[in-house]
């Protein structure tokens, strides 16, 4: 888990006597005399500075808060596990499946896993990179109108028939890029018995929170 850096406040000694400089300058001042009447531009926080690319990139944290969770996911699909890692150990985007060359690249990573814990199982698998060209460069999406639908998600899609997690199931996948993130969502379900397909309604809510995150918005996207 990542922790909060704590923020120490400064006395209100300091605080007066910058009060005092900032209002007899004119480089404090936002009216006339200010920056922009010299041919400066105007500050801006660092958000609103951010460029689109500098602010799709998802650090370990704000990807592990793009994974949905329990309540996130239809009734009868518990959450099993939810993690993210940053790239000091390379061997964990590795074992999460993605290519070396995808990891050799990566900013950070992201896994969680949902069940009923009887005839359905969902894994969701993200990789974020640190602008959308390095993920684009790396996967190109070919998904056909038949195999993805109409309108589909993200700005890239495949999808393709997935390693069953047992004998006697069967499985699906959607690889999505959105941005600097690409998605990778598998669904798994025990063979004859009757269950939904929810693949594609899984993928676009995941893919809604990753664009919701990039945009700087909490991830509120849900299927409940």
């Amino acid at each position: 888990m990542i922790g909060r850096r704590d923020i120490a406040s400064k006395g209100l000694a300091s605080l007066a006597a910058i009060v005092v400089v900032c209002a007899l300058s004119a480089a404090c001042s936002s009216g006339d005399g200010g920056p922009a009447a010299k041919g400066g531009s105007a500050s801006q926080s660092p958000s609103a500075s951010k460029t689109a690319s500098q602010a799709a990139v998802l650090s370990p944290e704000l990807l592990e808060g793009v994974l949905p969770r329990g309540i996130n996911m239809p009734l009868d699909l518990g959450e099993r596990a939810v993690n993210a890692w940053d790239m000091s150990d390379p061997s964990i985007c590795q074992s999460e499946e993605w290519r070396d060359d995808w990891c050799a690249k990566a900013v950070a990573v992201g896994r969680g896993g949902y069940t009923d814990l009887e005839s359905q199982e969902v894994v969701v698998r993200l990789i974020s990179f640190d602008e959308p060209a390095a993920a684009k460069a790396l996967f190109a999406g070919e998904g056909t109108a038949d195999e993805v639908g109409q309108n589909p998600p993200g700005d890239e899609i495949d999808g393709y028939e997935a390693t069953a997690p047992a004998e006697g199931w069967a499985g699906s996948g959607f690889n999505v890029r959105q941005g600097a993130v690409v998605v990778k969502v598998e669904y798994a379900w025990a063979e004859g018995r009757e269950v939904p397909d929810r693949l594609m309604d899984i993928t676009r809510m995941v893919v809604e929170r990753v664009r919701q995150t990039q945009s700087g918005h909490n991830p509120t996207a849900s299927m409940r």
